[in-house]
Order: structure tokens, then sequence, then C-alpha cells
């Protein structure tokens, strides 16, 4: 088995466990990382990789685990998320704090206990936004501001880690999960939202893990300080209605 491990923090949600997918048949070995033992058990299982349980929120967890494979952790991929849709006149400090707290807060804090050991395997940092930071949502103000946040973060991280440490982003659209399901489980809405982007689809984890996975991977040797929008052209595109 190689020694090339890639930390997945949110290793059970869609894009978290396609990317550690594609990790696996790219010879890295994946550690899924979640506060769900029965899913992470499962994929677990599915991928033929290790898991760890962990809530982000408790540092002393993620501290164990960065420890114990620190050695031979090559990448981090914090594909942690959350997401809390209300207009700002119904949005308490609460709700801002906890969003920062699990967004942002967390993916500081899995960085601070890996950097010694990425900058020690010239490793690769991989985050994750969403598009509504670029384009501008209504009712996003929460998400928005934390993942906000995480854009600032990638980039100020990529000149202080440059040149041993890569740090890149993916900004996702709309993505199939466990927390979009609500909001696509009404067919006319999910087809709604799929008209919006120039490709009309929603999201799915696969759309991610091919470039999620190269920037991750040795292969990338030239790329950092990106933030990479990949959301069927909504963000930057315009149609015909």
């Amino acid at each position: 088995m190689t020694s090339k491990k890639i930390l997945v923090f949110g290793g059970t949600g869609s894009i978290g466990k396609a990317l550690s997918k594609k990790l696996k048949l790219i010879d890295y070995e994946p550690i899924i990382i979640s506060r769900n033992e029965v899913e992470l058990q499962k994929i677990s299982n599915e991928i033929n990789c290790s898991y760890k349980v962990c809530d982000i929120l408790d540092t002393n967890q993620i501290k164990k685990i960065s420890e114990e494979y620190k050695n031979d952790i090559h990448g981090i991929a914090y594909c942690v998320g959350s997401i809390n849709l209300k207009p700002l006149k119904l949005a308490n400090n609460d709700d801002f704090i906890e969003s920062f707290k699990i967004n942002t807060l967390g993916a500081i804090n899995v960085i601070k206990f890996n950097q010694e050991s990425l900058m020690q395997n010239s490793g690769s940092i991989l985050l994750y936004s969403t598009i509504a930071v670029k384009q501008g949502f209504t009712n996003h103000s929460i998400v928005s501001t934390a993942k906000g946040a995480i854009e600032g973060l990638t980039l100020s991280l990529a000149a202080e880690f440059a040149p041993k440490i890569k740090v890149n982003c993916i900004a996702p659209s709309l993505t199939d999960s466990k927390m979009t399901h609500k909001l696509i489980s009404n067919e006319n809405i999910k087809k709604a939202i799929e008209n919006m982007h120039p490709i009309p689809k929603i999201g799915h984890g696969n759309d991610f893990s091919e470039i999620g996975s190269f920037l991750l991977s040795n292969k990338n040797n030239w790329i950092t300080g990106q933030i990479f929008n990949i959301d069927g052209g909504r963000s930057s595109l315009r149609i015909k209605s």
C-alpha cells in the first residue's frame, strides 16, 4: 500500500467520497474523515481505504489524527461544509459564528496541525468554496461570508507556504448531496435550478474529482493560489431565457 496519504475531511459527502475514489485510483491512500462512523465504515469498505471519526470542531481529535499519520501526509482536502439559507433580517450572530467555525475555522485548524508534514512532503491543500461568493445569491449571506473567507485563506496561504505547499480551492455550484437534498427533492425546483446553468444540470461529486485529485497529486507542479469555479458556467456566463 502506498504511503502517500491524503486526509479527506468530509469524506462521507458526495464530493469527498468521489474525490477519495479517484485518489485511490491514482495510487494515493485517502483517509476519509467525518463524524458519522456508520457512513465511514460503508464507504471505507467500498473504496478499501482507512477512516477516522472526527468532529471538526474538536481540535484534540484533529491533532490526534494529524499526529498519527504525520510522516506520510502528502495532502489535505477539506470538503466539510454547511449551508444555512435565510434573509439577513432573520439571521443572528450564532448563525454566522457556527458557519464560520465549520466552514473556515475547521479548515484553519486542520492546516495548522498538518503544516509541518505537508512542508516535509511538498504536499498540497485543497479547499472548497461556493460560486455564491463570486456571483452573489439571495439569502446566502451566512454561507458566502464563511466561504469568502476560505477563498481569502487560499490566496494568503498559497503565498505564505510557497514553494513548499500548493494551496488551491474549488468553488462548486449547487451539488447533489445530503445538505442540498431538501432543496432539490422537489422535481420542479430542481429543474428550474438546472436551467440556471449554461450546462443545465445539478453538480455531482464526480464533476469535481478529476481536477481535485490532480491538484492534490504530484502531477500538479505549477498550480497554486487558484480558485476553480466548477459550476456548469453559472458564475461567468449568461444564457437566453
